[in-house]
């Protein structure tokens, strides 16, 4: 109803399963590793998560990149009975059995040992996939554990994969169920997205779409993530409906007061602000009163040693104070709660002020924390040396949002060693880049991808302007990074730029020989000879992937199905999408395999 009003190409929010629109964050990359590892190891590999995480998304990716020597078994509906569940294998897999005859269990298991080893003896693997696993009875479960006994000397026939919510594993901690969970091989439990990975994430969505990140205001997205705590189903839902109340009132973005209206509509309920307003209040209250417990004399009574109020040269300043600036006026900064290093993520706690003007305004609120003491003059900042990066925070440039881009592709060309003497202030950045032997990769992503990649970057920054500017990331310490803008250098980590970048940034790589675009089987280019051979210098790291035979191929130009394989096995170790087709993500990760000299932001 809406796509044209925001000129998208389809709806972003679906909540179909739809792997085109799939976002991997940390914790999806993870649980996608662990999918991929019981495809090819046997034992029990264990998926958890709340609903809507995005768990049967990543299931249906997974399923798309099945190898070719791979039989699946997906098993969608779990409520079933033992003999149910025999002859459901027995039609996902292809396994005859007489219909309308009343088996026993032993014969089902009979015929689905023999069909095993007839697909082993042929080379193929078998995996049973069971979605909506926390349904399946005590009895069922048995049965599925009985099933991974069929085997051969070296190894097991069937390999399962059992995905479902957090109640799957008090089921399998139950006592009867012990067995079964001493054969789980790999476990991961996959939380919400946190803070930047569901900005990032709302920002793919609508990329993919053919939407602009700046559809949604950064109050928006705030209160997108609190009422969601990331959860994926619950920010399409959300998000969907918002993206319809701003068509319904004629505007073209959406603001945090219509991601409220939205969450009433769809969740039945208004956000509840109010409790965590009423539980910090009482912890801050507590924490007070066991402080002066504690600072005072056993007695009981305070000192007589002076006035109760400390002088004002000794007086602290509030936890909320910020310092001034002459950069800045924006209100003061909201801290931001460090995200676990496991699969979940800690929801941030709401709070029920209303957004405050300097967090739209173009300025960026960083989590400094406060500054000097307001009794007292802030005290004059040393002046930096020559090319010292100034610290954040960061606002847009006095200058047309075209300039920044021109000279943020500098700095990103620069750090490459481009030879830029036909370079001037007319020239379209992506269209000069292959004549100095680069190509531009727009993406969508999240901090950590950005760290994973380890490229220089072009960042899209937004503030209320209807207009983006640019900054490039040339470098990173720990959790610091380096921008250029406008032609200054800056120090920032990503919470400077929470409320100005939301995912969108363009990288730029090294093309490889007669480079000419994609690469897919049956392509026949003098670039696959290239391929070919790197390859085949990392096939000692590659399984099942023979140097001699990629680089000993009749007609070495040819894309076979023999390269196709090895580009897969060479996708699944570098987690990428496995889908043996050769573009920008798997030529930069092969570059950077074989250690060619690239620019690195360490």
């Amino acid at each position: 109803m809406y796509e044209a009003h925001f000129q998208l190409d389809q709806t972003p929010f679906s909540i179909a399963p739809d792997p085109a629109f799939l976002y991997l964050s940390d914790g999806h990359r993870e649980a996608l590793a662990h999918l991929t590892y019981g495809f090819s190891h046997g034992g029990f590999v264990l998926i958890t998560g709340e609903v809507g995480t995005g768990k049967t998304t990543l299931l249906r990716n997974l399923i798309k990149q099945t190898p070719e020597d791979l039989d699946v078994a997906f098993v969608l509906n779990p409520r079933l009975t033992v003999r149910e569940l025999l002859e459901t294998l027995c039609d996902e897999l292809g396994v005859s059995y007489p219909r309308g005859a009343s088996l026993s269990v032993k014969q089902y298991i009979d015929a689905l040992n023999r069909h095993l080893l007839a697909t082993h003896q042929q080379g193929r693997g078998t995996v049973v996939i069971i979605d909506e696993a926390q349904n399946l009875s005590p009895a069922v479960l048995e049965q599925i554990r009985l099933l991974t006994n069929l085997e051969t000397d070296k190894r097991k026939l069937l390999r399962i994969i059992l995905i479902g919510q957090p109640e799957l594993g008090d089921l399998l901690a139950r006592n009867e169920l012990r067995q079964l969970a001493q054969r789980v091989t790999a476990r991961y439990h996959l939380g919400g997205l946190s803070r930047e990975d569901t900005y990032a994430y709302v920002v793919h969505r609508l990329a993919r779409a053919g939407g602009g990140a700046h559809l949604f205001s950064r109050g928006a997205l705030r209160r997108l993530y609190r009422i969601s705590r990331g959860i994926p189903r619950i920010i399409n839902l959300v998000a969907d409906r918002a993206l319809l109340g701003a068509y319904a009132e004629g505007r073209h973005r959406v603001t945090a007061r219509l991601v409220d209206q939205a969450a009433r509509e769809v969740l039945g309920r208004r956000p509840r602000y109010g409790r965590w307003i009423a539980a910090g209040a009482g912890a801050a209250l507590a924490t007070g009163a066991a402080f002066a417990y504690f600072l005072l004399p056993q007695g009981g009574s305070a000192p007589d040693a002076g006035p109760s109020t400390p002088p004002a040269a000794e007086q602290p300043a509030p936890a909320d104070a910020t310092a001034p600036s002459a950069a800045t006026d924006a209100a003061p900064a909201r801290p931001m709660p460090a995200e676990p290093a496991t699969g979940t993520t800690t929801p941030e706690p709401e709070t029920g002020a209303p957004e405050d003007p300097g967090a739209e305004s173009g300025d960026v609120v960083t989590d400094a924390g406060a500054g000097p003491k307001l009794s007292e003059p802030a005290p004059a900042a040393a002046a930096p040396p020559p090319d010292t990066p100034t610290p954040a925070p960061v606002t847009r440039p006095d200058m047309p949002a075209f300039e920044t881009q021109r000279l943020a592709y500098e700095a990103v060309l620069e750090r490459w060693g481009a030879d830029l003497s036909a370079w001037t202030n007319q020239t379209i950045p992506c269209n000069f880049a292959p004549s100095v032997g680069l190509q531009c990769l727009s993406r969508t992503g999240s901090w950590s991808d950005i760290r994973r990649l380890d490229l220089p970057v072009i960042l899209e920054l937004w503030d209320r302007s209807s207009t983006p500017y640019y900054g490039a990331v040339t470098g990173a310490t720990g959790d610091t990074f380096t921008l250029t803008l406008g032609g200054r250098t800056h120090r920032v980590t990503p919470a400077d730029l929470r409320d100005a970048w939301f995912g969108s940034y363009v990288v730029l790589w090294r093309m490889p020989p007669d480079y000419t675009g994609t690469l897919k089987r049956g392509d026949r280019h003098p670039s696959v000879r290239w391929l070919r051979e790197q390859l085949g210098k990392l096939s000692d790291d590659l399984p099942g992937v023979d140097a001699a035979g990629l680089t000993g191929a009749a007609d070495a130009t040819d894309f076979d199905a023999a390269l196709q394989e090895a580009v897969v096995t060479f996708q699944r170790q570098e987690q990428l999408l496995a889908d043996g087709i050769v573009g920008p993500a798997t030529w930069i990760r092969l570059g950077q395999r074989l250690d060619f000299e690239l620019p690195t932001l360490e």
